[in-house]
């Protein structure tokens, strides 16, 4: 294996509780006021770190950026005191043919009040966060920009509540319709693969701050859109009157540079072009590697030889990837989310069981230990520094909570909402998982859907921020519960 950097970055958005969001960067000043746009906003695993080892360089590809284009001067995004003027996506849609019959929708049984309240609490968020215009999400509450990372989740979370009933054939395919048309028309780099991140009201590229990004100098990430990927897949296969729609939007894309040498491959933005980079760890790799092949795209050695080793935190052995932050510049974050989402989307394979088994385990007997519940996971916070990752192992120590530095905020450990609802989805049986449900149902905000999570320290109470993320996956949850069977089968 290359000495290639990469840094696995999850969604660090966030929004305090019946306020607008503010600076969710640590690099902000310590407040601004409602003109100011955010200095750094991180969304979904995109981000990357440079490779402080003498291991050798990863090879660098030039992709020459179009030539400057005149576009019209961005409407202000934070807040919006004044309607933004239409763009060229926001024409009313067009009569859709249907490319086959809709699928009839037997919705499956959430037998459970307690399901049935989680959902529509879930639902808020959508109803809420969804662009009537261009039919994308907000992948935070009230902020309206994302990556490709929280669409698939937001396809996934739609399609949940669609099958759950949550909301009614002709809505489903107004939204279906209305993102589907954006997609086909979203403006793309000369890379030929989506931007890191996008407005939710014009689908104008934007940069991680939240600023306009006309020719598209942010890069793209092959974990964003394997996620995006895996929710359109589900998309055009429950429901084919979409279907080739969603094929002809993929093949506007040059998927081929996702992959290079067997590798997942994303790019970060570098002077005069772009620096192609090795994605993922342990964990994220294989859950997007898997993803891709939906699509007929093989990362080979992502699927079979990743660098890992074999550790015992409390006594409980698990595999880590060998690539930590000081030889590759990236930490190596074993925690609770690749695989959730691993088993509510595709199903555990045989190989991965006795590693996702042992992860719950050692969770259960931390809690039975010191008597905290713990659900570890990458989450965003409502303070700062705004995102963290918090892992079983990392970086050689276990129980650490760190940001993409390194550094660790041991006193803002949490337990993960949407941890919890997908382990009691996942194993029904388990008491450990279900006592972590029960904790999280009522962590949701009024009409705005459900917070991250709590933290471990009880004078820091819960964790505020509300995201896409936590939502969708929350549904997700539901469904599988209902069905029994994961959302690709």
């Amino acid at each position: 294996m290359i000495g290639i950097t990469t840094a696995v970055l999850h969604s660090a958005l966030y929004a305090t509780s019946q306020q607008p969001p503010v600076c969710l960067s640590k690099q902000c000043p310590p407040a601004i006021n409602s003109n100011q746009v955010p200095a750094l906003i991180i969304a979904a695993p995109n981000n990357f770190n440079p490779d402080p080892s003498p291991a050798p360089k990863p090879k660098i590809e030039r992709i020459p950026l179009p030539k400057p284009i005149v576009t019209p001067k961005p409407t202000p995004q934070l807040p919006k005191p004044i309607a933004p003027p239409k763009p060229a996506l926001q024409q009313p849609i067009p009569t859709v043919v249907p490319s086959a019959p809709p699928a009839p929708i037997i919705a499956p049984r959430l037998t459970k009040e307690a399901d049935k309240i989680a959902a529509l609490k879930a639902w808020k968020y959508f109803e809420r966060n969804w662009n009537e215009q261009t039919g994308l999400v907000n992948s935070v509450d009230n902020l309206p920009w994302t990556t490709m990372w929280d669409q698939g989740s937001a396809l996934l979370g739609i399609h949940a509540a669609r099958q759950l009933g949550l909301i009614t054939a002709d809505r489903f395919n107004q939204r279906m319709n209305t993102m589907l048309q954006t997609l086909a028309k979203l403006p793309l780099p000369a890379t030929k693969l989506p931007n890191k991140a996008y407005s939710t009201d014009t689908a104008q590229m934007r940069q991680l701050n939240n600023t306009p990004d006309p020719q598209g100098k942010s890069g793209w990430s092959a974990l964003d859109m394997a996620r995006l990927l895996l929710g359109l897949h589900v998309i055009r296969a429950n429901y084919p009157e979409h279907r080739d729609r969603i094929n002809n939007i993929v093949a506007r894309w040059d998927l081929a540079k996702l992959v290079k040498d067997g590798w997942l491959q994303g790019a970060i933005p570098q002077a005069g072009g772009f620096q192609l980079v090795q994605e993922g760890r342990l964990g994220y790799e294989q859950y997007a590697a898997h993803s891709l092949k939906l699509w007929n795209i093989t990362a080979n050695k992502a699927l079979q030889g990743p660098p890992v080793k074999s550790v015992k935190v409390d006594g409980v052995a698990l595999q880590v990837d060998e690539r930590n932050f000081s030889n590759s510049g990236a930490t190596n974050y074993l925690t609770n989310d690749p695989y959730l989402l691993w088993g509510l989307e595709m199903g555990w394979s045989d190989k991965v069981k006795p590693q996702v088994e042992n992860l719950l385990k050692l969770q259960a007997q931390r809690y039975k230990r010191t008597g905290i519940l713990t659900a570890v996971n990458e989450d965003s916070l409502d303070r700062p520094p705004y995102f963290l990752y918090y892992s079983v192992y990392a970086n050689g120590q276990p129980w650490q909570v760190v940001n993409t530095q390194g550094q660790a905020y041991p006193h803002l450990r949490f337990l993960s909402t949407k941890a919890a609802f997908a382990w009691s989805a996942l194993l029904p049986n388990d008491p450990y998982a279900q006592k972590l449900r029960n904790f999280v149902q009522n962590l949701a905000a009024q009409n705005r859907g459900y917070f991250s999570g709590k933290y471990e320290n009880s004078k820091l109470g819960v964790n505020a921020s509300v995201d896409v993320n936590t939502n969708a996956i929350v549904l997700e949850s539901l469904l599988y519960q209902a069905r029994r069977q994961p959302l690709t089968q």
